[in-house]
């Protein structure tokens, strides 16, 4: 297959029409994404006006990236040859359209030393979420900064790891980014009659990563994953400012040597509106006092968990007390077990607008709260890893356990309830009903 030969696939075009210098591709099994990449190369490599331009196709493992990428390579290339092409260094000399030599390099994010000091016009990455991070950040993006070279991180989604981190960069700032998702749904690359064979005989999970690429069923034993998928999918999370008019409710985790958590919305008649997160980690409990009173809206109930009645031995004070000598008058978030309380906290999650600027770190830490792993029984075991996740977590679940009904009885609300859940009767031992029947109607005062 000569350059000239490849016809590029029309979902691969927005591609090689960018002009942006950085590019995200998100595409499913067999999609044709490896031979995209790599004729992409080449027409970099045959294109760019700089001298002795150079370029790199990486792979997780340098066996991986020969057995995928060498073939296609020389082949693209051969009528540009300068000579043949380098077997064991895996480097193409090639001549380019500008009478420039031009050499790609294909390498493996194993040993991306092997690759340091030099430069490049442009690099390829595939499957980079199989990738360490520092391949990218100590090697390869500085080797691409005196030439202001470009870079494409391709790859199937598998959880939550770094490749993910680079498409949510490339979301995030379109201005700069090329975000290409291509699920085998969409693409119409792969039969109807195939994707259905293939649906049959994987997990609902499996299928869902490789073909559909999702992020969020690739991650084993989480709580959320799946939820905010489809609040992201529904337009749930994004630019959703908060209501002057209403006040904002706080539910927190607090703790002195650990992080402490903070999370706010507004009950409103469509759902509930997240419009603030925060999180710092060894603060005395009178700078969360602090940053509730410096907060640039009306807060409305303040929820503390039930050990917030504990007192300090180095104060002589409980939490509740700290807060009521500042003026706020808290509330207890409802005392029920942590099972009931992720219970909750699934139920409530369909209903609310994440203000994704303003809660963007406290959704990706309920995306990445998941079940422990027993390494014995290969299982996971009925209760939550605690990892940099759990206390958003946490004060999450208290928030569920202390939202206000969001409509009143009637039509509206029983259509409400019937989206919670609350009418059809959980798996669990108690209802949210419950909950908002019996919540204390003491006044939280701010100020």
């Amino acid at each position: 297959m000569k350059l000239q030969d490849y016809q590029p696939r029309n979902v691969f075009l927005p591609l090689h029409n960018r002009s942006k210098r950085w590019a995200c591709v998100v595409a499913h099994r067999r999609a044709g994404k490896t031979v995209a990449m790599c004729a992409d190369l080449v027409i970099g490599a045959l294109e760019t006006a700089l001298p002795r331009p150079q370029f790199a196709y990486l792979a997780p493992f340098r066996d991986q990236a020969k057995r995928v990428a060498w073939n296609y390579l020389k082949e693209l290339t051969r009528d540009f040859w300068i000579k043949e092409p380098n077997e064991s260094e895996l480097r193409i000399d090639m001549k380019n359209g500008h009478g420039n030599e031009s050499r790609i390099y294909v390498a493996g994010a194993d040993n991306p030393d092997a690759l340091r000091g030099m430069y490049f016009d442009g690099v390829v990455m595939d499957e980079v979420g199989q990738m360490r991070p520092s391949a990218w950040y100590s090697v390869l993006r500085p080797a691409l900064s005196d030439r202001k070279g470009w870079a494409i991180w391709a790859g199937t989604p598998a959880g939550k790891n770094f490749f993910w981190q680079l498409r949510e960069e490339a979301r995030l700032n379109p201005e700069t980014h090329i975000l290409m998702e291509l699920p085998a749904s969409r693409t119409g690359i792969l039969d109807q009659e195939e994707l259905r064979d293939a649906k049959a005989q994987m997990t609902e999970e499996a299928y869902a990563t490789e073909y559909e690429i999702s992020f969020d069923a690739a991650i084993p034993g989480a709580y959320y994953a799946k939820i905010i998928g489809e609040l992201y999918e529904k337009g749930q999370i994004g630019d959703m400012s908060l209501d002057p008019t209403l006040p904002v409710d706080y539910a927190a985790d607090l703790g002195y040597t650990d992080s402490c958590s903070w999370w706010g919305w507004q009950a409103t008649v469509d759902g509930y509106r997240v419009v603030d997160f925060y999180e710092a980690d060894g603060q005395p409990i009178q700078h969360y006092i602090d940053w509730l009173k410096a907060r640039p809206h009306k807060v409305g109930e303040v929820y503390l968990p039930h050990d917030a009645r504990a007192k300090s031995l180095q104060t002589g004070k409980s939490i509740i007390e700290q807060f009521l000598s500042a003026g706020i008058r808290p509330k207890m978030a409802p005392e029920l077990s942590l099972q009931d309380g992720i219970e909750a906290a699934r139920v409530v999650l369909p209903l609310c607008w994440f203000d994704e600027k303003a809660t963007y770190d406290g959704v990706d830490h309920l995306r990445g709260y998941m079940r422990e792993w027993d390494e014995k029984t290969q299982t996971f075991r009925n209760r939550p890893k605690h990892d940099q996740h759990s206390h958003a977590a946490d004060a999450f679940r208290y928030m569920a356990l202390s939202v206000r009904k969001v409509l009143p009885k009637g039509a509206g609300g029983d259509r409400i309830a019937r989206r919670q859940g609350v009418s059809q009767g959980l798996n669990y031992a108690f209802s949210l009903d419950d909950l908002w029947t019996t919540a204390p109607k003491q006044t939280t005062r701010v100020g």
